[in-house]
């Protein structure tokens, strides 16, 4: 189970959208390069905000366990890894439900193993998972077919950067509470939150 939950780590998938977004501005591809990238960036956003919202819940209503948080592993892996797939087979999906199919078997493998090491509930993985596969379809949606060179390069420069950083973990769920305790106590002190 930590061996797949790994690949949805950021501290895989933050090199791989990095070095996604310079392929693709290497290849000549730069106007779609800029709509993958703000799209993969607003799903971090969207995970970050709603993993915030689910602390603020917990702190007005002074629940005192494990607050809301939605999976930022399902929610990055499915986006990234699904909108990455869907570039490749594009041409085939003529259809929403079809550019949905690999972002949501993503979120269902990642979301799995989420739940299986007792890191998220189910329905942080749903909601992670719903992040994720609306960013993947619509950037598809958006994007005109890859080129086929592009596609070569895929496999040759980026499946080295998952294998490189694959085991790596980042631990930004501490950071993003800590963030969360100092921003709400300072502006509780200083405007009466």
């Amino acid at each position: 189970m930590r061996f797949i939950t790994d690949f949805g780590d950021e501290a895989t998938i933050i090199p791989l959208f990095v070095v996604t977004i310079v392929l693709f501005i290497a290849m000549g591809w730069k106007r779609n390069a800029a709509i993958w990238g703000i799209g993969i960036f607003l799903t971090f956003g969207c995970i970050v905000l709603s993993k915030m919202l689910g602390l603020l819940w917990a702190q007005f209503y002074g629940y005192d366990g494990h607050p809301f948080s939605a999976s930022g592993h399902v929610a990055a892996s499915s986006a990234v890894y699904g909108s990455l797939i869907n570039m490749i087979v594009q041409p085939r999906f003529h259809s929403w439900l079809m550019a949905m199919l690999p972002p949501a078997l993503i979120a269902g493998l990642i979301g799995y193993t989420r739940i299986m090491l007792h890191a998220h509930t189910p329905l942080e993985v749903v909601v992670g998972a719903g992040i994720g596969t609306t960013a993947a379809t619509l950037i598809t949606r958006v994007l005109p077919p890859v080129p086929t060179a592009l596609v070569h390069w895929f496999a040759f420069a980026l499946v080295p950067v998952i294998l490189f950083f694959h085991g790596y973990v980042m631990e930004a769920e501490p950071v993003l509470k800590q963030t969360f305790y100092t921003s709400y106590y300072f502006l509780n002190q200083n405007i009466g939150w």
